[in-house]
């Protein structure tokens, strides 16, 4: 099964739900965690090859 991935891109604006960076404080810590996740190596990580979600394979219940 190939690999799936979500892109996230947190730069470009929502129309739904909102964009809740907008709702929290300059000051607060949830923005500092945000920059120290995007700084974060993901070469080191393994892909999830047995995949995983909602999604069943066909045949599968």
């Amino acid at each position: 099964m190939p690999a799936r991935f979500i892109n996230i891109d947190r730069e470009t604006p929502m129309l739904l739900p909102v964009d809740l960076r907008e709702w929290v404080a300059g000051d607060d810590m949830a923005h500092f965690i945000l920059e120290a996740v995007n700084l974060v190596d993901l070469d080191q990580f393994r892909i999830n090859e047995r995949g995983g979600g909602s999604e069943q394979p066909s045949g599968a219940r």
